[in-house]
């Protein structure tokens, strides 16, 4: 091996590191303080008509979402694959590996639900492949 020298050339000062003192949800912190601001100027009656309204709202998109994605189940759409199935089996796993410990009365009735939806929904793709 031969012996080779090397150069060290003097490089300039580093850039400046800029630390950004803004927290990483400054949005969310705005808009709280915004909302804190309004609710300030609310009397507690104001205040419970438009959490009442706010829950009402939150409801109905609640049930319009399940609604849609029951319906969606029936659609004549094409079968999920089997890595898509697979998935489902490992979550259901997991909820109910996570169940076993907190309640396992639940778990057990989380499991026999969970296999019995699938198989329902997925009652002929498991025979095609």
């Amino acid at each position: 091996m031969a012996l080779s020298s090397t150069a060290v050339q003097p490089q300039d000062s580093p850039a400046p590191v800029f630390n950004n003192s803004l927290p990483a949800n400054s949005a969310a912190v705005l808009m709280a303080t915004l909302v804190a601001m309004y609710a300030a100027q609310k009397s507690k009656k104001q205040l419970r008509k438009l959490r009442r309204r706010l829950a009402f709202t939150y409801m109905k998109e609640v049930i319009r979402y399940k609604a849609n994605k029951f319906k969606s189940r029936f659609s004549r759409k094409p079968a999920p694959s089997s890595e898509e199935k697979t998935l489902l089996y490992i979550l259901l796993g997991l909820l109910v590996l996570i169940l076993i410990f907190v309640e396992p009365i639940l778990a057990i009735v989380v499991l026999l639900v969970g296999i019995l939806v699938l198989l329902l929904v997925y009652h002929g793709d498991l025979s095609k492949e």
